[in-house]
């Protein structure tokens, strides 16, 4: 038999869990054709020896809904080993949509995701308006990546309810039966789920809470029973409580989430960080899971693998020098310029005389400069953020204030320098403990989100370099089977997330002795041109989509062999 691509000789890690073993990997078109030696010809060879094969990793929680419209590699995510997105997260997403509603939905992702409306009316083409016909509208793009779609609550209740979709008043009986009917034809067109976003802290860029913030149990429920009547998709929630905004609105929340998730049969998919106000609420929400699945309910806690917060830098939203009253006239300009001004002893002293007095709280009181620390070339070490290394710990021992610390840290490397400020997970082994829970899925790197502020779609490579091989908490083929098979088994992906005959040929091959994050860093490359942060990675040697190479050494190879996922029950 002749192949179309050998993976030669790698250590191959199956997705099941099962233990790693070295073997060649032979695809014929788009599938896996058998593992084991191979010594027939083949179109094209990798030779894997002394690296790791992997199945493509799987990103169940994304924002990539409008850049995929114009990026096909949903960069960085396709840096990081991800062959598989899902969109329509925290409740917001494009479909369905009547055109009248199309500039409150982009107002909305702004609010919520930090995505500029200027560059969403650039570069989406609204070819849709119903669900399934979203979803036909990305089968006909060129798509690198393998991309499924929640069918999401904002933009549900929007089409159901018009303007009033958009407060808090329930739906009336005629309104809910729309909602539930169109919940239903997405999930006949291959909706892997229903999403909604229930946290305070999402809001619009006018301070309005998201549609669907205050749903009640009886329209939560009904849109849950589209779910039980097609015998897939998960639920998918972002709860009230979890950006701390409540110390027991997560735990008040299981007051619903449980009958339903007995009542429609499909797992519930509940986001868990650690928070700032509250940071031991997440252990007694991993207990409150145990104690609920034992009663018959499927929750699944969804898991940030480090700190989850944001970058202050030049070039992105959040300047350093937005916390130095005294430059509030300088943000705008050059770097050059500010380099020579900031080297300035009269400018220095006039910056810290403008903030010796401050309380030390900095971001509208979210954080301090206790929690603000230099991001250092280390790879995954950088977020290893000990409370020693914050500013405000280095200027204790220097004799300094944390500013003067951060200003001499700018001016050593000419500006170019981050700082990390991390609003979740701040004591990382708090991640690492719900990371390793058996009950948990990892998620919430938000890739194609919060472009000014942070990039977390780094992720796999965060578990796999910090997680496995420097902190040792997961074995490597738990951490893979974690980042694989156990999302596409949830989700519904047939035949994706593990390596072995007839699936999917998504695969990785990983150069695993160098395997690290990159710094960010600033880009442009929005159909605006307006800025956003970006982080890449070391050691993916190749990433293979669909049988065929999409990545080399971190290059794409001009391949778009992505398509669109559907649930299993779908049938064109």
């Amino acid at each position: 038999m002749r192949a179309d691509l050998v993976i030669r000789g790698g250590t191959v890690v199956d997705g099941t869990g099962a233990p790693p073993f070295e073997a060649d990997v032979v695809i014929s078109g788009d599938r896996i054709v058998s593992i084991g030696p191979h010594d027939g010809p083949a179109a094209d060879v990798i030779d894997a020896k002394g690296k790791l094969v992997t199945p493509g990793f799987v990103d169940i929680h994304t924002h990539l809904d409008a850049q995929i419209t114009w990026d096909p590699l949903g960069s960085p995510s396709n840096l990081h080993g991800v062959t598989s997105v899902v969109v329509g997260n925290c409740g917001v997403g494009f479909a369905p949509c009547k055109s009248a509603d199309r500039d409150y939905l982009m107002f909305l992702m702004e609010g919520v995701e930090d995505i500029p409306q200027a560059a969403l009316r650039a570069g989406l083409r609204w070819d849709w308006e119903t669900f399934p016909e979203y979803l036909d509208a990305l089968s006909r793009l060129p798509l690198g990546l393998n991309v499924g779609a929640h069918i999401s609550h904002a933009p549900l209740r929007i089409y159901a309810m018009g303007e009033r979709g958009a407060t808090a008043e329930p739906p009336t009986d005629d309104e809910l039966a729309r909602m539930q009917q169109h919940v239903r034809d997405a999930m006949r067109a291959g909706a892997l789920g229903f999403d909604t976003g229930r946290t305070t802290m999402h809001r619009t860029p006018t301070w309005d809470p998201v549609p669907g913030t205050f749903a009640d149990q009886r329209e939560l429920g009904a849109l849950a029973t589209a779910l039980r009547d097609a015998r897939t998709g998960v639920f998918e929630l972002v709860p009230y409580g979890a950006a701390g905004e409540d110390a027991v609105g997560v735990l008040h929340e299981f007051e619903w989430m449980e009958p339903l998730a007995r009542a429609c049969g499909r797992p519930i998919s509940l986001s868990l960080i650690q928070n700032l106000a509250y940071p031991t609420v997440w252990r007694d929400v991993l207990e409150r899971v145990e104690r609920a699945n034992r009663s018959g309910a499927q929750i699944v806690p969804q898991v940030a693998v480090r700190s989850v917060g944001v970058l202050l830098g030049f070039g992105g939203a959040l300047s350093p020098l937005g916390l130095y009253p005294a430059a509030f006239d300088w943000l705008g300009k050059p770097l050059d310029e500010l380099c020579q001004l900031l080297r300035d002893p009269t400018v220095r002293e006039r910056l810290l005389a403008s903030v010796r007095d401050t309380t030390g709280e900095i971001l509208g009181g979210m954080a301090t400069l206790d929690h603000v620390f230099p991001l250092h070339n280390k790879g995954v070490l950088a977020y290893e953020m000990s409370p020693d290394d914050s500013l405000a710990a280095v200027g204790r021992r220097r004799g300094q204030h944390p500013l003067e610390v951060m200003l001499d840290h700018l001016i050593a490397t000419d500006l170019r320098s981050f700082f990390i400020v991390p609003l979740y997970n701040c004591d990382l082994d708090a991640a690492g403990a719900m990371l390793a829970h058996p009950l948990t899925t990892i998620g919430l790197g938000d890739s194609g989100a919060h472009l000014s502020q942070t990039s977390d779609a780094g992720f796999p490579t965060f578990v796999l370099a910090y997680w496995v091989r420097h902190r040792k908490l997961l074995s490597l083929e738990t951490a893979v089977r974690k980042l694989t098979s156990d999302l596409a088994r949830l989700w519904g992906l047939s035949d994706r997330g593990v390596i072995r005959a007839g699936a999917h040929a998504d695969l990785n091959v990983i150069d695993w002795a160098n395997l690290d994050l990159r710094l960010p860093e600033v880009q442009h490359n929005l159909p605006t041109g307006a800025p956003h942060f970006h982080q890449g990675a070391h050691g993916y040697a190749a990433t293979i989509v669909n049988g065929a190479v999409l990545m080399r050494e971190g290059v794409h190879t001009g391949a778009l062999p992505g398509v669109v996922l559907r649930n299993q029950y779908y049938s064109a």
